[in-house]
């Protein structure tokens, strides 16, 4: 989860004039629940619309803002091999005021609910977890925040495999399937968590994440379109994600220096889990002996970046990494391309934002995917890095959402 410097909260001031405007719309299409994957609903907050007007009169007087409750919920997913595992996310239910209800009925409107998947960026330790920092702050996410109190959407957060309930699980980093997953049976447990509390939900569903969520909001989007037709995407929106693993992994071992050793260890470590590869003959012996204990949920990037090496050669095997650039099939390499997030024609509006400042991220990524998948890619800055683009990012994500539900 990236960790912003100023306050996506900063955006209210500009959004609130336009997705107010875009809340309740009715949608006749249903969402239906095909099967029961959720387990438990636990409580974590509830923010009455008064106290959250306190916030937003700081930075929009006069701009009604929705009360917000929150939740944890536990519900079954499938993991790398396909089993059924408990995860966790964290789910954000905007409540409108007498005031936003009763501009809504002079518009001859009724107030409904789009929903926001949004998947976070690479995380390390579990309190950088949606669920879990929410637990340790006792306040919402400022993603939670923006979508709900602002926009109006009920927000859902997924920790991911690894992270909340399924603390002490390798982390499934970057790869598709149990990304998907992750999303698809959270959504499915919302609608339902929804449906028993009469939340009046209209049927609308966004997918957006940053980084790393990027990846997995198209994994999701990818298996929805084409196995889910009860889930009815609206609008997408990734941003600086990582799509095209064979290119990213191509880049990675081709260079004298690792940008970032600590999500390249992560992203073997998943892999190896995954595909029964002994780590040893990947990346050193003295460094790979270190993974269990690094990538257990309790580390900082920083700690990680500490305990290992970014010289190239003194990280990788060097017999690996020959053949991982001569060889289209080593295996790791072939499992890279499997499972590479750009192969599919999207059905639903998509955007992919990215930065051209980016250093961790490269741009090309997100240009070569648009190419490949049809869709727009938008350059939202030439000078911001990877942490300082999710601000644009989310505030033309809103903006984006806002527009296709008033449709």
């Amino acid at each position: 989860m990236l960790k912003y410097k100023k306050s996506i909260l900063s955006l209210a001031s500009t959004l609130l004039s336009i997705t107010i405007i875009g809340c309740g719309y009715d949608n006749d299409g249903k969402n239906v629940v095909d099967e029961d994957r959720l387990i438990s609903v636990t409580p974590l907050f509830d923010i009455n619309s008064s106290t959250m007007q306190t916030v937003v009169n700081q930075l929009a007087p006069g701009h009604p803002a929705f009360g917000i409750k929150g939740y944890r919920v536990v519900y079954k997913t499938k993991d790398d091999k396909g089993k059924d595992i408990k995860a966790s996310g964290l789910i954000t239910v905007p409540v409108a005021s007498k005031l936003i209800l009763d501009g809504l009925k002079k518009k001859g409107k009724n107030f409904s609910i789009s929903i926001v998947s949004d998947q976070h960026g690479t995380i390390f330790p579990d309190s950088d977890a949606p669920t879990s920092s929410v637990i340790l702050s006792k306040k919402p996410t400022d993603i939670a925040t923006l979508f709900s109190a602002v926009g109006g959407f009920m927000t859902i957060q997924p920790d991911y495999i690894g992270f909340g309930e399924s603390k002490g699980k390798v982390h499934p980093y970057l790869l598709e399937d149990p990304s998907a997953s992750t999303v698809i049976d959270l959504l499915k447990s919302a609608i339902k968590f929804a449906d028993e509390n009469s939340f009046p939900i209209n049927g609308q569903i966004f997918l957006s994440g940053y980084s790393e969520g990027g990846y997995v909001t198209l994994a999701a989007q990818d298996e929805i379109e084409k196995n889910h037709p009860e889930l009815h995407l609206t609008g997408v929106s990734a941003m600086s994600g990582l799509y095209d693993l064979n290119l990213i992994g191509l880049g990675v071992v081709s260079q004298a220096q690792i940008g970032r050793v600590d999500f390249v260890g992560g992203i073997i470590n998943s892999y190896a889990k995954a595909y029964d590869l002994n780590l040893s003959q990947i990346v050193q012996e003295q460094y790979a002996s270190k993974f269990p204990t690094l990538y257990d949920a309790t580390k900082t990037a920083t700690q990680i970046q500490e305990e290992l090496t970014d010289d190239t050669n003194s990280f990788f095997v060097p017999s690996f990494r020959a053949d991982f650039l001569q060889n289209p099939n080593n295996k790791l390499r072939k499992e890279f391309v499997e499972n590479s997030v750009d192969d599919f024609k999207p059905n639903t509006p998509t955007k992919l934002l990215y930065c051209s400042g980016d250093k961790t991220v490269d741009p090309r990524i997100a240009l070569s995917a648009s190419k490949k998948l049809g869709v727009d890619a938008i350059d939202l800055n030439s000078s911001l890095n990877h942490t300082q683009c999710a601000f644009p990012a989310y505030f033309f994500t809103l903006k984006y959402f806002d527009k296709l539900r008033s449709k």
